[in-house]
């Protein structure tokens, strides 16, 4: 028999888990922004409509609104007709600018529109406490430990995940209900809200301001670590546990798909260390131009958005990028024209050598082996170069070469370059936990061996 006492000491000590501010259920349920009356309105001309606001996911994500109007002049349907955008005020609160999509003409005027990328109701010049969040399509991880207490049932979820540098505290937590909501998902495709965020400043005051710039950040941390594009939307400002304000701007996120990602989903070990070494570079100009730029054609990539031929392109890009970051603008190992001129598989190779890869194909990889041996190459990163200067050049021959190579060996050259990718972005930002490897038969490995392959 369970020791009542101590249950409820031990849950005492666990923290409870955060609700999500906004409720979703299923994948791509619409969220209710505002019902009623207001006004559509171009410079002195005020048109009531009576109809919703709402959050839509579908075709794209964004604020909408529809509704009708009974009021008829010339001058409203000219207005209706003629301007492109409105101010959208309810309860004389500038909701944002939005752009009419459709509208007809019966007995009444019904108005479609959609609001442009900032929507904001509230208040969002004063100061709050903190902020609450929503991330959709973020993977599962098991973290630390929270509670969920209902009127029949007492549950603990290692659902927690805590991010926190010298001026910001995080915390994510994997929603209760993750498991019901993933199913939704990958049944229906599109997007669902499967953690719930909260941020609380340590030093001064949080207004929506300054927490635009952590956001930012935050998002696309997130967004290395899921493999794919997610952000923390549905953004609440809230002081004295009331709304304050509410963002509901269309920050990017990808549709679902099940894509590979580095990040070891049974552990969050020194996940945190990591963001404290993200946040720290993200401070410097030129560090958060290519984490920027890097992390967005690593992404892109991944999800094969110029399929494989256009995504291995982006990702040598990705790779040049790093070589100048890494070893030319920080470890300064060459340096003058010696570093422009050095050919790509040899910058590609120096790289590696600071990795401490080496430049052998993965045993597993056997089309991307056999197109090396064919051709008479020295290692990966020729296959990779060779590969890559085919699909750009367009000389008669080197089209014929291309349509030789096996489909099977870009894509595995692909693979190899995202890894690579992988890797020395958690080099430079000195990651020491364990990664899932892309390229090997083992499943996880350790960042902190000396040798990876």
């Amino acid at each position: 028999m369970i020791d009542e006492t101590y249950l409820n000491d031990f849950m005492n000590d666990v923290d409870d888990i955060l609700e999500s501010p906004v409720q979703m259920n299923t994948a791509n349920e619409t969220i209710s922004v505002y019902n009623g009356l207001f006004l559509m309105k171009y410079e002195k001309i005020e048109i009531i409509i009576q109809g919703n606001i709402q959050y839509k996911w579908n075709p794209s994500i964004g604020v909408v609104f529809e509704g009708v109007t009974t009021e008829f002049s010339d001058l409203i349907i000219k207005t209706i007709n003629d301007i492109e955008h409105f101010e959208i005020v309810v309860n004389g609160e500038n909701y944002g600018v939005a752009i009419i999509s459709n509208f007809n003409i019966n007995n009444q005027i019904s108005i479609k529109g959609v609001f442009r990328h900032t929507v904001i109701t509230g208040e969002k010049t004063i100061p709050i406490s903190k902020i609450k969040f929503c991330i959709p399509n973020f993977r599962e991880f098991l973290g630390i430990s929270v509670k969920k207490i209902t009127k029949t049932s007492r549950s603990t979820l290692r659902n927690r995940l805590i991010l926190e540098n010298d001026r910001y505290k995080i915390t994510i937590d994997k929603r209760f209900e993750y498991k019901e909501l993933y199913s939704s998902v990958t049944e229906n495709g599109g997007y669902i809200i499967t953690h719930s965020g909260e941020l609380i400043s340590k030093k001064g005051a949080l207004t929506y301001e300054n927490s635009k710039e952590i956001l930012n950040c935050l998002n696309l941390f997130l967004s290395f670590l899921n493999g794919k594009r997610t952000s923390a939307i549905l953004i609440h400002g809230i002081f004295d546990n009331e709304k304050i304000w509410c963002d509901y701007s269309n920050y990017y996120v990808d549709r679902y798909d099940d894509l590979p990602s580095w990040i070891n989903s049974h552990s969050i070990e020194y996940i945190n260390e990591l963001w404290q070494v993200f946040s720290k570079k993200w401070k410097d100009k030129n560090d958060k131009d290519v984490l920027n730029t890097a992390i967005h054609w690593y992404l892109e990539c991944n999800k094969s958005s110029g399929f494989v031929e256009g995504s291995l392109i982006m990702a040598q890009t990705a790779l040049e990028l790093l070589y100048n970051w890494y070893i030319i603008e920080n470890k300064k190992l060459l340096i003058g024209k010696d570093s422009e001129n050095i050919n790509a598989s040899n910058k590609i190779r120096l790289l590696l050598s600071q990795l401490n890869l080496n430049y052998s194909i993965p045993k597993k990889f056997t089309y991307l082996d056999k197109f090396l041996k064919a051709e008479k190459l020295v290692d990966a990163p020729e296959a990779v170069v060779q590969i890559r200067n085919t699909i750009v050049h367009s000389q008669e021959e080197k089209r014929a070469k291309l349509n030789k190579i096996e489909n099977m060996a870009k894509y595995e050259a692909l693979q190899i370059c995202i890894w690579y990718i992988e890797v020395a972005l958690l080099k430079i930002l000195d990651y020491k936990g364990d990664y899932t490897n892309r390229c090997s038969e083992q499943i996880v490995i350790s960042a902190k061996r000396e040798k990876l392959l």
